[in-house]
């Protein structure tokens, strides 16, 4: 479908829209002033035209239509509306240049559930976000790993990040962060290339990561990969233990060895998830910690999955992410600064599992360092 048509279509559909309590709202759709530029279409929606028109494709059967033609709004605006509202973290904005400077707050809030809802059945997410399956899909993962950041065997990375939503009236003590806000603590997957492999989006800020790896399907998965006997790393940072399948930093090392050499190499590759968690909120707005999701936690947790859905759609296609400006920069470093102190392994005795990492990440550090080595010669 051409963007004229696109656009065109959506000025005849907003002449058949009454809104449900305000003939004056039906007007102002009337005269909604179409974005003439794709460059303006992807920043207010982040997606182009044609990835509107798929997504649609996959969500229509799950959405419900006006009852009658004339009344309501249809499933192409709602989504407009929907992510108006995940791009930006606003319901209403200022912009003439978009539909929901036209659409009331309680309108669109009632669209962002029912998108978002659409966007987290399980045909929806399976489709767009999926963690290897088989040796062929984790083979190319590693090879793309070690094409970019020269260490074998990695398959993602992994660590979490806060969204931040108003308090909760149940279970207050769940989602209270230690940075002294309710939040949901998000666990991330991503490959090299910034895509998302995998989203947890089920605890609440008072998780600690190690807490929600160690209860994930996807460590009891990679064990059973590593009892198997086969190579596979995710990285982590210094919050996670060490595990066979789970490469974290070494502590407290001296410049100039094979362990110094790990870590630097380490830091530059599990780099990957911090930037795609930077490009997911770029992305979308609302996910920005002072934005404060005014939603039930169970309604936050399937907007993070619809944004980590849209955001791999966005990815794959090439799509640019706004830069943020300086403040929204600086309120996410604030928050998000932690200084690790080997978390995941506090309080840990010294198991059989952690013996195996630790000697894991030592075959792993001998491998880095003749690699080194061979390629001075």
């Amino acid at each position: 479908m051409s963007r004229w048509f696109f656009l065109e279509s959506l000025l005849e559909e907003a002449h058949s829209i009454d809104m449900y309590d305000s003939r004056r709202q039906a007007c102002e759709i009337r005269r909604f002033q179409v974005v003439n530029s794709h460059k303006d279409f992807v920043e207010n929606y982040r997606l182009s035209e044609e990835l509107i028109d798929n997504v649609l494709q996959d969500i229509i059967h799950l959405m419900k239509n006006p009852r009658r033609r004339g009344r309501g709004l249809s499933i192409k605006i709602k989504l407009l509306c929907a992510l108006s509202f995940l791009a930006s973290g606003s319901y209403q904005r200022i912009c003439g240049k978009n539909v929901n400077t036209y659409v009331s707050q309680p309108s669109v809030s009632r669209c962002v559930r029912e998108v978002v809802d659409a966007l987290n059945h399980p045909s929806v997410v399976r489709k767009y976000i999926r963690f290897p399956q088989n040796s062929m899909e984790r083979l190319k993962l590693k090879e793309r790993f070690f094409e970019k950041y020269k260490i074998p065997g990695v398959i993602g990375c992994v660590d979490g990040t806060y969204v931040t939503m108003v308090r909760p009236s149940e279970n207050e003590e769940r989602y209270y962060c230690r940075k002294g806000n309710h939040a949901r603590n998000i666990q991330l997957i991503t490959d090299a290339d910034l895509n998302i492999l995998h989203v947890d989006a089920i605890y609440g800020g008072a998780t600690h990561d190690s807490f929600i790896f160690n209860h994930s399907i996807i460590r009891n998965h990679l064990e059973d990969l590593v009892n198997a006997g086969e190579t596979v790393h995710l990285l982590g940072d210094s919050g996670y233990a060490q595990r066979a399948y789970l490469m974290v930093p070494v502590p407290n090392v001296e410049e100039g060895t094979p362990a110094a050499h790990y870590n630097k190499l380490h830091a530059t590759a599990r780099n990957t998830v911090e930037r795609a968690i930077g490009r997911l909120k770029e992305r979308f707005r609302c996910l920005l910690v002072h934005r404060v999701l005014h939603y039930h936690p169970d309604v936050v947790a399937k907007i993070v999955v619809a944004c980590c859905v849209l955001h791999n759609i966005c990815n794959r296609a090439g799509l640019p992410a706004p830069a943020l400006h300086d403040y929204d920069n600086e309120e996410e470093l604030r928050f998000h600064t932690v200084i690790h102190t080997q978390a995941g392994a506090r309080n840990e005795t010294i198991s059989q599992e952690a013996v195996i990492g630790q000697s894991s990440r030592q075959e792993l550090i001998n491998m880095l360092w003749r690699a080194r080595l061979h390629a001075l010669d």
